[in-house]
């Protein structure tokens, strides 16, 4: 069976307060990218455990990858005894921001679900998910949404689709822990500005969308790795309406309705050096 696994951009990121159980709480508004990674998903007969693979060798597989916390997950939950085995092919960029973890789970569950026949509400999976990851029950969902809390909170919403995504990502990535460590040792404030960046893009008002556009995030991951304010900076001037960092980094993204200039981008970010990737609203 194959399940397609697709990256997303945060297109603002708000951090309410801390939670007792070592997570936070979120707002954050999260889009679907057509970037996206391919499963291969498929049951295994007379095996006593589960294996997932990757055609890149850079990406950890082992029992805490998501994919495999997600099965062991949905195994005691619904008491099935069968084990499968998941080839992740990628293309969502690693330690990027881009949520290719969340949605690896997320489809290999999609995959589980459809092979096992397992009829499970939509509440069933945004409980069962949120407990993997905060990220993962919109993977499950995987439509443009207004994303709270621990991720349990999903308002999906629609928005004009057309622009053009380039995301560009400095060699070196970003530990997620890291990033939540030093906000947490610089202290935050919330910003509260979700509502009117949601109306802004829903209504295609373009000023008032970049004017307010931010990612909490952002300040502990330049200080961390100051060449992602210098990509920002580059998009910029290239003529991008909208630049920013997604989730805890290391991916930079720009917004752009003109597809020459997001082109040239292309080409001229690849020579560079950098990761880079064209790609559209899902």
């Amino acid at each position: 069976m194959i399940e397609k696994a697709y990256a997303k951009i945060n297109l603002s990121l708000d951090v309410l307060s801390n939670r007792d159980d070592g997570y936070h709480n979120l707002e954050t508004i999260m889009l679907p990218l057509e970037l996206h990674d391919t499963l291969e998903i498929s049951l295994l007969k007379q095996s006593t455990d589960d294996f997932v693979t990757c055609d890149d060798f850079n990406l950890h597989i082992g029992k805490y990858n998501l994919c495999h916390k997600l099965i062991e997950s949905a195994r005691k939950k619904w008491g099935f005894s069968e084990h499968f085995r998941v080839h992740i092919h990628k293309n969502i960029f690693l330690q990027a921001g881009l949520g290719g973890g969340s949605a690896d789970a997320a489809a290999t569950l999609r995959g589980i679900i459809k092979l096992l026949k397992i009829n499970a509400s939509k509440e069933e999976l945004i409980e069962l998910t949120s407990q993997i990851g905060s990220d993962v029950p919109w993977a499950i969902e995987n439509k443009p949404c207004v994303v709270k809390y621990k991720g349990e909170v999903l308002e999906p919403f629609e928005f004009n689709k057309k622009w053009y995504v380039i995301l560009v990502k400095p060699e070196s990535g970003l530990s997620t822990q890291e990033i939540f460590n030093k906000l947490n040792q610089d202290g935050y404030k919330p910003m509260y500005k979700i509502d009117k960046i949601k109306e802004s893009l829903v209504n295609d008002d373009i000023n008032t969308l970049k004017e307010n556009v931010f990612n909490i995030l952002e300040g502990p991951a330049i200080s961390i790795l100051p060449e992602i304010q210098d990509i920002k900076n580059m998009l910029k001037n290239d003529g991008f309406d909208v630049v920013l960092m997604t989730g805890a980094g290391s991916t930079v993204f720009g917004l752009t309705k003109d597809c020459r200039l997001a082109k040239k981008a292309l080409n001229k970010y690849d020579k560079k050096g950098f990761q880079v990737e064209l790609t559209k609203f899902h």
